[in-house]
């Protein structure tokens, strides 16, 4: 499946009335400041590339919101998304971290109700959602922030926490929400030592999503040093012609 088959039908799925651009290609992109916070970063786009709210994009889980990115991701910029892993022989193996793929490993692991055991004791857990991620991106690490976290999950069962349930809960979430902190695996190409790592998915789609943003920056600044035209008037020009003028300005260049 094509990254914008994907972003169209999964947004389809979790956003009513969703309609998929891809990121930089509107002008107005570069409002986005992407040295805010990475939730109000993620938030940002994926509204303006779905054209929503960003009420809606709030409320999403964490999981679908890494998807998004993910896929818009593929979408804005034709290179694969990639992780990469170096051994200590000096090569680097490359992992390919397409968005229709990990949709399918995550569904593997979902569950109808998130019921966490330890004895007698049970809770029931909902999935972490962007308003959450801003929450707890603002708390202090004062060795109970794990306790923290999952509290504000609980929706029926024991409180407080118990360690035993505590413990449960994380390694619930941990196996039903795999995306949050993701393992993956593969061997050197030199020395087929196996290799393994957590990726930070939301950090590698929003890297390249700043990099989409970066290119359409220089497309601006080309246009205005070039034919002396001010952002506004750069910005009502749709993106074709924008990239005809890039390439023209550029060949005058040459």
């Amino acid at each position: 499946m094509g990254a914008i088959e994907f972003v169209t039908a999964f947004a389809g799925k979790n956003v009513d009335g969703a309609r998929v651009r891809p990121y930089a290609v509107d002008v107005a992109d570069l409002a986005i400041d992407f040295d805010a916070a990475r939730a109000v970063v993620a938030t940002r786009v994926i509204a303006a590339c779905l054209r929503c709210s960003e009420d809606t994009v709030w409320s999403l889980a964490i999981r679908d919101r890494i998807l998004l990115l993910l896929g818009l991701a593929e979408l804005s910029l034709p290179d694969p998304v990639e992780a990469h892993i170096k051994c200590r022989c000096g090569e680097v193996a490359v992992i390919e971290l397409g968005a229709d793929e990990l949709e399918r490993f995550a569904a593997r692991r979902q569950r109808d109700d998130l019921i966490a055991r330890a004895g007698d004791a049970t809770v029931t857990l909902r999935l972490p959602t962007g308003r959450d991620q801003l929450r707890w991106a603002a708390i202090d690490d004062d060795g109970n922030i794990a306790r923290t976290v999952l509290s504000e999950l609980v929706i029926a069962g024991e409180r407080p926490l118990s360690d035993a349930l505590l413990a449960a809960a994380d390694a619930l979430l941990s196996e039903v929400d795999p995306l949050v902190e993701l393992t993956v695996e593969s061997s050197c190409p030199g020395c087929a030592t196996a290799l393994a790592m957590v990726v930070d998915l939301e950090r590698i789609a929003l890297t390249r999503l700043r990099n989409a943003r970066r290119a359409l920056l220089e497309e601006v600044h080309t246009l205005a040093t070039t034919y002396h035209w001010s952002e506004a008037t750069i910005a009502e020009l749709p993106a074709w012609r924008r990239a005809e003028y890039a390439a023209l300005a550029a060949a005058r260049v040459r």
